[in-house]
């Protein structure tokens, strides 16, 4: 009987994959906010047309960090402190959802691959891995919930506050370390069989991020320099 022939490779569309490159230029600030989008020019870099540019950019308004204007095209999306104040809120109402919901299907094989994920956060890069892993870390524990549409929702909501996130680099730089012991404190208390410490834990770990998030954003807004990205290069 002749061996069955393996599944072709699917490739990505040419604007997911745009919107890939142009969603890490803003995260990384190569794009700025508030900087036009130069629809031309992109598609010249990256070898595409401009269809496939001004699909990716459709893509990324959805997730909140592209603005189109009418009669004046497209510009990535400025960084509001109440903004940001009203995303992390929500963070935390979709978060602490998932992560109950989750808690009586947790298994070992589950807190495994968590700490798995810790390890390799502390080998990663702070910038673009970094905040990758933490973001797996936080996938991993909501998934035994089984709430797809919940789950889209909030990888929706996590890249709308990847900017946001990537600036705590400059707020702490002691979050590796501090970010490390929460999530194996919360692995540790999961572990322990007390739902209602674990709950507590997660709960005081998302509130602890965002409020390190909007006092930077409170200080930088009072100092009149704006609300700056993250970059490969900060300190």
């Amino acid at each position: 009987m002749p061996a069955a022939q393996p599944a072709p490779i699917e490739l990505k569309p040419a604007a997911i994959q745009v919107a890939e490159v142009l969603r890490q230029w803003i995260l990384t600030g190569r794009l700025s906010g508030g900087e036009y989008i130069r629809q031309e020019a992109i598609a010249r870099e990256l070898g595409v047309s401009r269809v496939p540019v001004r699909e990716a950019l459709v893509a990324l308004e959805a997730e909140g960090i592209i603005v189109r204007e009418k009669y004046k095209g497209a510009f990535v999306a400025e960084i509001s402190l109440a903004e940001v104040r009203e995303t992390y809120a929500l963070r935390e109402l979709l978060e602490l959802f998932l992560f109950e919901s989750a808690l009586p299907h947790i298994t070992e094989d589950s807190l495994r691959i968590a700490e798995g994920i810790i390890r390799q956060s502390d080998q990663a890069e702070m910038g673009q891995d970094w905040a990758r892993l933490n973001m797996e870390f936080h996938m991993a524990l909501y998934e035994p919930a089984q709430m797809p549409l919940t789950m889209q929702t909030l990888e929706s909501m996590l890249r709308r506050t990847d900017r946001c996130f990537r600036l705590q680099r400059a707020v702490s730089p002691t979050l590796r370390d501090a970010s490390r012991d929460q999530h194996q404190d919360i692995v540790d208390v999961i572990r322990s069989g007390d739902r209602e410490a674990a709950m507590q834990a997660m709960r005081q770990h998302i509130k602890s991020n965002a409020d390190e998030v909007i006092e930077y954003l409170e200080r930088q807004s009072a100092a009149g320099s704006g609300l700056k990205p993250f970059t490969q290069d900060s300190n």
